[in-house]
Parts: structure tokens; C-alpha cells; sequence
């Protein structure tokens, strides 16, 4: 007799039943998978229990859903996010977008630009109460699909005057026209935590409610550790992997 506490759970059964049926090309013609009540009524289960399976493929990397259309094989290959090396001076410094190191020519913005008053939490950070400042909105794609969405924020007595306030900043970017100026960054802080997406970002992003999201505080210090910019970033969970290389 089998003991009930060792059974496989059906979502597990389903799971390895699905990942054999990618593994032998059933779904290579369009990539998408049936709908979630087909696969119900298919294998006699709730839809609960095959979202449960569907997940299993998500955490492996089999599949990924978009919102509206289904679930697909996975096709995007994530970037590989160098959180150290692309925030060096030897990559900016070069006039090298930080980006160029994650991905290359896959990667195109949108930009909006505005000078703005801070929010309070914005302010103090760079302590500039009661003083507006620059604000960089933008939305990142690598290979059309929408990855992250980024807010930045720079005092206005750096900033005038410089691309940094212009669509294109050039070479190297925002931190190379900092340094121009004598204010590039001299050292970083980064707080990373991550929770599920809020309306909003669902809609920018263009995932699920269930995708995580992967929230990012950059703060960027000058020789004289003046915070030079607050940098709040928003990543699709399911589009980065996300590499740490530094010395012991």
C-alpha cells in the first residue's frame, strides 16, 4: 500500500507530463500551450492545480506567460545583469553605456524629462529640500520586449546646463557628464528587494499580476560623498539574471 504522505502531488505529475511533451516538440509549431481550461479538462483537475504545474515550468525556464495571450515556450533569454562591472568607471568612463555591458545593441529606451519637485523621500537623499530638480523617466526594452522602467533624479545645480537634461547624454552617458564637472560617481549604494507588480507597472512592463518584480535603489556618491543621483528601478523578474563579481 502506498503511504498517502509519499505520493507525488498532481501538480508535480502534470508538470512532468508537460515538461516531456516540450521536451518532444509538442508545442514547437507556435510555442503556445493550451489554454488553462483545456489542460483541466484534459488531465480532470482545477485550474488551481494546473497554474500550480504552469509555475513549476516558470521557475524552470520552460515557459513564461503573457498577459492577455496565454502562456508560451520561454523564447527571451534573460540578461545577464553585471551589477558591479557595469556601474564601473572603466565602462562609462570609456563612453560606454552601462547598458552596452549587459546587452549590447539589443537595447533601446524611451525617455521623458522634466524638472520637478521631489518627492519628500527623493529630497532628502539628495538634500535638496524645498529645491526642484531633474527628473529622467525611461522605459527599457532588449530585443522589443519591455524589461524595466527607471526613475532618476538629479540636483538642479548639476544638471543645468548639461546633456544630462537632453534625451541623448552622450557618451558614457549620465555618470560621464557628471564627471565632467567634477562629480562623477565615486562609489554607489544599491538596495534591492522584490515584490509582485503594482497596476501600473503590470501595464508597463507588460507581465502578469503574479510576476515578481525586482525593486532597485541606486544612490551615486561624488568624491566628496555628495549624492550626485537617486536612480529607482523597477525589473521584470523574469528578464534578468542578476551577477555579483568582486574581489575578497
Amino acid at each position: 500500500m502506498v503511504d498517502p504522505a509519499q505520493r507525488v502531488p498532481r501538480y508535480v505529475e502534470i508538470a512532468d507530463e508537460l515538461r516531456s511533451r516540450i521536451d518532444g516538440g509538442a508545442f514547437d509549431a507556435d510555442g503556445k500551450l493550451p489554454s488553462e481550461r483545456e489542460m483541466g479538462e484534459e488531465f480532470g483537475v482545477a485550474r488551481g492545480t494546473i497554474r500550480d504545474a504552469l509555475q513549476v515550468l516558470r521557475a524552470e525556464d520552460r515557459i513564461e506567460s503573457r498577459r492577455g495571450a496565454g502562456n508560451f515556450l520561454r523564447s527571451f533569454e534573460r540578461v545577464n545583469r553585471d551589477v558591479v562591472a557595469r556601474l564601473s568607471r572603466s565602462q562609462w568612463g570609456a563612453g560606454r553605456s552601462i547598458w552596452d555591458r549587459d546587452t549590447g545593441p539589443r537595447h533601446q529606451e524611451s525617455v521623458d524629462i522634466e524638472k520637478v519637485s521631489p518627492p519628500k523621500r527623493i529630497a532628502g537623499v539628495l538634500g535638496v529640500y524645498g529645491q526642484e530638480v531633474w527628473r529622467r523617466q525611461r522605459v527599457h526594452q532588449v530585443a522589443k520586449r519591455t524589461v524595466q522602467q527607471s526613475t532618476s533624479w538629479y540636483p538642479a545645480d548639476l544638471a543645468e546646463g548639461t546633456a544630462i537634461t537632453e534625451p541623448n547624454t552622450g557618451p558614457g552617458g549620465v555618470y560621464a557628464r557628471l564627471d565632467e564637472i567634477g562629480h562623477g560617481p565615486a562609489r554607489y549604494r544599491e538596495e534591492v528587494m522584490v515584490r509582485l507588480p503594482l497596476p501600473e507597472e503590470v501595464a508597463t512592463l507588460g507581465i502578469t499580476l503574479t510576476t515578481p518584480v525586482i525593486l532597485v535603489a541606486r544612490t551615486a556618491f561624488d568624491d566628496d560623498d555628495r549624492p550626485v543621483e537617486v536612480n529607482e528601478m523597477v525589473l521584470d523578474a523574469d528578464s534578468f539574471r542578476l551577477i555579483y563579481t568582486f574581489p575578497s
